[in-house]
Parts: structure tokens; C-alpha cells; sequence
């Protein structure tokens, strides 16, 4: 049983949302998230938290990037999930933190622009590479390879259970 090749079109998806990935979720997010915990004593415990969970989210919708990466099933739904949640978690933080700058009155002491739209600017970002690995994991599950593997599957399932039961008693 030969493997096809993968599309160069999913290949070339894979290497952009790769580069995607290393620059929103793992540095602009995680660093956002670990600027606020270092900084926690100016902030707040509030903050902090929100910090933590920036991190969390930018490190699981990076796995579920990473996890997309492979063509069989369950990686690919756990891509899904790690990605969508991940992102949500993301965007909820980033909602939250924002709307703690706005009411604190946060701004650029130079552009004397609201903070907020700092934060907006350098998270989301976020929503490209996630939504490639979304697209990505989902064609990969529902590809035309990967519905004729599991119906191999399901072949040799019902040949082994169709299979002559072994004989108890020799005669």
C-alpha cells in the first residue's frame, strides 16, 4: 500500500501557519501574558491572572497547530480542539485586558493612543494561524486518503469478526 503525496497547496497552508504560529501564539501572546506577570506588582493579581492564562492559550492553540501537522485522525480532531479553544481562551483574555486598560484610562504616553489597541494589535492576530490549522486539521479528516483508510479499516474489522471461530475439541 503506497502513501499518496500531499498536496502542495496543504504543504504550503502547514509552512505559512507554522511561521504564524512561532510569531502571534508563542511570542506576541506569551510575551503579552509574561509582561504582565512581571510586572504584576504594578497591575495587580487580576492582571497577573490574565497573564497566566494569555500564556496557557498561546502555548494550546500552538500545539494544536503542531498537531495538525500530522495526517491521521486523532491528531487532527485534537488540533481542532487544542486550536479553537486555545483561541478562545485567547480572545476572552484579551477582551478582559482590554477592557481593564479602557477603564484604568491606559495610554501611550507618545501617540497618546488608547493601550488597548496596542494589545488588540499584537493578539489577534492570532485568529490567522489559528483558523489555517482549523482548515488544515478539518480537509485533512475529510480528505478522500483518509475516508478510503478508514474504510480499509472497517474492511479488515469485518473480516476478522466474519473470521471461522477456532476449533475446540481436535478430532
Amino acid at each position: 500500500m503506497e502513501k499518496k503525496r500531499q498536496n502542495p497547496l496543504i504543504i504550503a497552508a502547514k509552512a505559512v501557519m507554522l511561521a504564524l504560529t512561532a510569531v502571534y501564539p508563542l511570542f506576541m501572546v506569551c510575551m503579552s501574558g509574561a509582561g504582565l506577570i512581571y510586572n504584576k506588582d504594578s497591575y495587580g493579581s487580576e492582571l497577573a491572572t490574565v497573564g497566566v492564562f494569555l500564556i496557557i492559550s498561546g502555548l494550546v492553540t500552538a500545539l494544536g497547530a503542531v498537531l495538525c501537522l500530522s495526517r491521521r485522525n486523532l491528531p487532527n480532531i485534537l488540533s481542532v480542539v487544542c486550536t479553537l479553544g486555545g483561541l478562545a481562551l485567547c480572545l476572552f483574555m484579551m477582551y478582559k485586558l482590554c477592557s481593564h486598560a479602557d477603564a484604568a484610562g491606559w495610554t501611550d504616553k507618545f501617540a497618546m493612543t488608547p493601550i488597548s489597541d496596542m494589545y488588540r494589535a499584537r493578539i489577534m492576530p492570532t485568529i490567522a494561524p489559528a483558523a489555517t490549522a482549523v482548515v488544515v486539521a478539518v480537509v485533512q479528516l475529510f480528505s478522500y486518503e483518509a475516508a478510503e483508510e478508514r474504510r480499509r479499516r472497517r474492511l479488515r474489522r469485518q473480516e476478522r469478526e466474519d473470521a471461522p471461530a477456532p476449533k475446540i475439541i481436535d478430532e
